[in-house]
């Protein structure tokens, strides 16, 4: 207080917003928090959004640059793109290394809400430059963890500490999902299933208002649809095709186990390798990623474009296989070494690889005469479903992300099945416990 006495101003105007917030009913300022963290990550998911088209746009200029670059720079462009992460996010910012999601339910749980505010930059560039030169990635790491960051940045604002800050973290995080996919529902149930498992939890207020609020900034500043989008163009037709959901469930059970293990895997074959330095891991894992793309084309990058394709209903035929082991093999790679972005939209990526596949045989041998594109959805819902132990988000994300909600019902038996047969806990990676490996920059 005292540097600020001189001028007078800044004291006043901070004594006044102190009074109006200490004169509010708690229930009210943690309406208010939501708006204001939802605006704010609304804000930061259309900035990501901006460099990581700069960084596809430079990718695209590279690839159209001959028959030779081209091809080499297809290969070697994630490897830089992991490069940049490293140094970002494990040798100088450590602190904004990590999935994401692990790491904000690791500062709601264990740091009383408190992420530094330079983790939102640091994590927007880091997974710009690897998704975006070609790394297997989501954005729903990054945005969540930048969301959280801004959360306990308001919320230190708002001199908040202890519970109520933890509060402004999880309505960030929410925001951010909700503000990248233009998912509030999905986004909620997210927040309160996965990362704070707690459906009674206090902060669903400001979650709640904070992922309205957030989706509708996005979609302001983006100018139209977010995330995967509406493209299922067929419904289910027979109550026998129940039965084809039912098992497709059972293979997007081991789809998701078989993710998350690989990506576990990844991670601890690295983190025993000494001959390099921490920071360039993920550069290996990115041209490694870039050589597997040339065998396997569409699965680098948060394959958002490719997911709209099958969830429309194009035909795979024997491509299906390829591509959903192709993308586990790609993400296991990236964020297994280090790299920088989420686990949840390769996830969706995988299991409507699988569902579409899956459909199309059906239709072929004459079971079926619903569109490939509805099982595609199904799987995608079941895989994530079965990777993240999240039924109730699973049944929700594709189905908001498409607005398809004709197909619930087929949804929720796939995600049902899905998750009774993978039913295991993942909060190595998902949410950390005392006996889980922790995503620090130590760590990595």
């Amino acid at each position: 207080m005292a540097a600020s006495e001189p001028t007078g101003r800044p004291a006043t105007l901070e004594q006044a917003v102190e009074r109006l917030l200490r004169a509010m009913p708690f229930d009210r300022q943690l309406l208010l928090a939501g708006v204001l963290v939802g605006v704010a990550t609304g804000v930061a998911a259309y900035v990501l959004h901006v460099t990581l088209a700069g960084f596809e746009s430079l990718r695209e200029r590279f690839a159209a640059s001959g028959a030779v670059l081209g091809v080499l720079s297809i290969a070697a462009l994630p490897g830089i793109g992991g490069l940049i992460s490293g140094w970002l996010t494990r040798r100088r910012f450590p602190e904004a290394g990590g999935h994401g999601i692990a790491e904000v339910a690791r500062a709601i749980n264990e740091k009383d809400g408190k992420v530094s505010a330079h983790v939102s930059w640091v994590k927007t560039l880091a997974s710009a430059a690897t998704i975006g030169f070609g790394g297997s990635a989501g954005l729903e790491g990054p945005v969540v963890q930048i969301g959280a960051s801004v959360g306990s940045l308001v919320g230190r604002l708002f001199e908040t500490r202890g519970r109520e800050l933890r509060t402004f973290v999880a309505a960030g995080a929410t925001g951010g999902l909700s503000a990248a996919y233009g998912i509030p529902l999905a986004g909620v149930f997210f927040t309160m299933e996965v990362i704070l498992k707690d459906f009674a939890n206090e902060a669903f207020p400001a979650v709640v208002v904070a992922s309205v609020t957030g989706a509708v900034v996005a979609r302001m500043l983006v100018g139209g649809a977010v995330g995967v989008g509406p493209a299922v163009v067929a419904q289910w037709t027979r109550n026998s095709d129940l039965l084809l959901y039912a098992l497709l469930g059972l293979i997007c059970a081991q789809l998701g186990r078989s993710y998350f293990d690989a990506i576990h895997y990844v991670e601890h074959l690295y983190e025993r390798w000494e001959r390099l330095p921490a920071w360039m891991h993920p550069a290996i894992g990115g041209f490694l990623v870039g050589a597997l793309t040339l065998a396997v084309p569409l699965i680098g990058g948060t394959g958002e474009t490719t997911s709209q394709a099958m969830l429309a209903g194009h035909a795979l035929g024997w491509h299906a296989i390829p591509l959903a082991l192709g993308k586990i093999a790609a993400t296991a790679l990236t964020l297994g070494t280090g790299g920088s972005g989420g686990a949840l939209t390769p996830s969706l990526f995988v299991g409507a690889a699988a569902g579409s596949g899956w459909g199309e045989a059906a239709m072929r041998l004459g079971v079926t005469t619903s569109s490939a594109g509805a099982f595609a959805l199904a799987g995608m819902c079941a895989c994530f479903t079965a990777a993240f132990s999240a039924p109730i988000t699973g049944m929700m994300i594709g189905v908001e992300m498409t607005r398809e909600y004709g197909l619930l019902m087929p949804v929720m038996i796939c995600c049902a099945i899905a998750y009774l047969s993978s039913r295991r806990r993942v909060e190595h990676i998902v949410v950390p416990t005392a006996d889980a490996p922790k995503s620090d920059g130590k760590a990595s």
